[in-house]
């Protein structure tokens, strides 16, 4: 064979490998996108009693506060009665407790939820994101709206800020909050041991899309979000996930998102002072529930409480549970009774009720419960 022979088959050999493998690319994309499709398709064929909802928090008066750093935090509240402060997790907003505001004033609460810095109509300060920035802006909401015997709840990213407010400001809780529930947080992240995992992460961060920008396209985006769910989502409710991450600006939802990545509060927990409720799914991606049970376990006399097939997004996906347990844990605290550790099983609305555990079980006497769920 002649030189110009082989080089002719060899292009040849190199073009019919490129596009087998352009073929194959394409055929992965092509049954990608029909998973997407299928996945989204699914949850939309649910039963949705919430379908074609506004799903934004009802609310009697929107104030705003200077932060410390001269920022500004937006507050919503609702009712009258012992206050409950919400805290929402990173690239959410308050509208992720529109259900705990529909319900729960009616129980003769005050809802207040604040949107953290950056994040739905609040500004970031100039020291920007940061644990202890998260804890000073509890700090800011609690002495500004002069709160007293409130009850915090904090979802993922609001748990960790109430975490650092009730180890770093003991005072200020001791003379404020009556309790918190932790929902679907944790106090230590993977990467907190790596350092070079941590700066990996920051550079990946650092630029591409955002969060905000892939869950523009509203499949992909849908499947993006439906990530936080457990088992059966209503398709409202992961809408409604999808757009508050969709409103979160790039920049802050990158520099919240980075200032998590070092978290390791597991030597602070010890410290905290104040009666504590954490709540988990066994289906939650985000928080596993190995999370919340070395929360449980670090905070004094705290309680664990494990709900089945569900996600991170506890108050949407158990929403009659989980106001069932903030309401009972606020009147077990206003009436000054000793918490109760183990309560009578009550079925929530799909058939399943939390698991309940006491915190100071040893992790292996929980393992086998939590593995065959």
């Amino acid at each position: 064979m002649t030189r110009d022979g082989e080089s002719g088959g060899r292009k040849g050999r190199a073009l019919l490998g490129a596009g087998v493998a352009a073929g194959a690319v394409a055929g992965l994309a092509g049954a990608a996108y029909a998973i997407e499709r299928a996945v989204v398709a699914g949850v939309r064929r649910r039963p949705d009693p919430d379908a074609g909802k506004a799903l934004v928090p009802p609310f009697d008066e929107a104030m705003r506060y200077p932060s410390h750093d001269g920022g500004s935090i937006y507050t919503i509240s609702r009712g009258k009665g012992p206050p409950i402060l919400f805290s929402h997790g990173v690239t959410l907003s308050t509208r992720v407790w529109v259900k705990q505001f529909e319900n729960l004033p009616g129980r003769r609460f005050r809802c207040i939820g604040f949107d953290h810095r950056g994040h739905g109509d609040s500004d970031c300060g100039d020291l920007g994101h940061s644990i202890d920035n998260l804890a000073e802006d509890v700090r800011t909401v609690l002495e500004r709206m002069d709160l007293h015997d409130a009850v915090l709840v904090g979802h993922s990213m609001g748990g960790i800020a109430l975490q650092a407010f009730a180890a770093r400001h003991p005072a200020v809780a001791a003379e404020r909050v009556r309790g918190m529930v932790l929902m679907s947080t944790l106090a230590k992240t993977y990467l907190s041991g790596a350092s070079w995992l941590r700066k990996m992460f920051e550079r990946l961060t650092g630029g591409g899309p955002s969060a905000g920008a892939l869950v523009t396209q509203q499949n992909l985006g849908f499947l993006l979000a439906r990530v936080g769910f457990g088992r059966d989502p209503q398709a409202s409710h992961v809408e409604l996930v999808r757009e508050m991450i969709a409103a979160c600006p790039k920049a802050a939802s990158q520099e919240a998102v980075t200032a998590l990545v070092g978290l390791d509060m597991t030597d602070e927990l010890p410290k905290i002072r104040v009666p504590t409720l954490v709540l988990s799914g066994t289906a939650d991606v985000i928080a596993p529930p190995a999370q919340g049970r070395r929360i449980a376990e670090l905070i004094p006399d705290a309680r664990l409480e494990v709900f089945k097939g569900a996600g991170h997004m506890l108050m949407l996906e158990r929403t009659d549970e989980v106001n069932a347990l903030i309401t009972e844990f606020a009147n077990d605290l206003r009436a000054g009774a000793p918490l109760r550790r183990f309560w009578s099983r009550r079925k929530g609305p799909r058939g399943e009720a939390p698991r309940r555990r006491a915190a100071g079980r040893s992790r292996a006497a929980l393992a086998p419960r939590e593995a065959a769920s």
